[in-house]
């Protein structure tokens, strides 16, 4: 499997708060985790990159061939569970870390199937047959008020409180966490982002520059783009391709 990704601050932050990592495993199986932290002067930071490496550590110590989707499932629960217990206790050791927390969106693919895991509003996509679907919902408050039909999708999209989360790594003692599973065919790609780039960039854009740009300089495209409108939050993606 191909995979590319990139973070990068924007225009507008003094700090990037998001992290991401990915990789693949001995058999052929492949993971990506995309994090987006929040609080405190450096908290946001340090539990994104926290988060990022338990999970990812996780994955590589654990990881077995013999394992299905179920299994997968339950290595990325144990994985984000361990990290939330950890973001969480050292906010409420550290006064200066205290509300410190972050989304997740972590994928692992393994023959052609992927199991998907999020927590906040960092998204997945699939990428299939000239369209492109999001696959997560997202943990907010918006998304609670666009379900309820308390608002449109056009007042959600440019919703001054898009950015208020229901669900964080490190928030609280324990953690929800919404999984996913889809079957992948051989020409169909993953899109994980931050919302620096799906709360920026229209889906019909993404799909465009996915579908217009050569594989290895889709992140930095990306990226680009959700600069040039703006580039008010850090923005980080990560595409996966069979």
């Amino acid at each position: 499997m191909n995979i590319t990704g990139k973070t990068d601050i924007g225009v507008v932050r003094s700090r990037n708060e998001d992290a991401f990592s990915f990789g693949c495993l001995p058999d052929g199986t492949s993971w990506a985790l995309v994090c987006d932290g929040m609080g405190g002067v450096h908290g946001g930071k340090i539990a994104s990159t926290a988060t990022i490496e338990m999970v990812s550590d996780k994955i590589k110590k654990c990881y077995n061939p013999s394992m299905g989707i179920v299994s997968l499932e339950n290595l990325l629960l144990s994985s984000i569970t361990t990290a939330n217990v950890d973001v969480y206790d050292r906010g409420i050791y550290d006064d200066s870390l205290k509300g410190m927390g972050t989304t997740i969106v972590a994928a692992i693919v393994k023959n052609n199937e992927a199991c998907i895991a999020h927590v906040g509003d960092s998204r997945a996509y699939i990428i299939r047959n000239d369209a492109i679907h999001q696959l997560t919902k997202d943990h907010s408050l918006v998304q609670q008020m666009l379900d309820k039909g308390q608002i449109t999708k056009e007042e959600f999209n440019n919703n001054p409180i898009k950015n208020i989360i229901t669900r964080a790594i490190g928030v609280d003692e324990d953690i929800d966490i919404e999984f996913d599973s889809i079957e992948l065919g051989d020409d169909d790609a993953l899109l994980l982002c931050t919302d620096g780039l799906s709360g920026i960039v229209s889906e019909d854009r993404i799909l465009e520059i996915y579908q217009t740009t050569e594989f290895d300089s889709l992140a930095q495209k990306y990226i680009d783009e959700a600069n040039n409108n703006g580039g008010s939050d850090n923005i980080t993606v990560v595409i996966m391709k069979g």
